[in-house]
């Protein structure tokens, strides 16, 4: 037996995206976003750091 017509992905690009699902998926993963948005914070004041250090030696 065939399929005659594929079955739609969840995340399909015809589903418009509503703002309760947005709020849900905070929700949810706050602590993953909030452990991201650490390491990024991390990233950039370190390169900053590294940036000024350079400079200071060049002087």
């Amino acid at each position: 037996m065939q399929q005659s017509e594929l079955p739609k992905p969840e995340g399909s690009h015809s589903e418009s995206y509503k703002p309760e699902e947005f709020t849900e998926f905070l929700q949810e993963n706050w602590i993953y976003l909030a452990f991201v948005l650490v390491i990024i914070y991390i990233v950039v004041m370190y390169s900053k750091i590294l940036r000024d250090r350079k400079r200071n030696r060049e002087e």
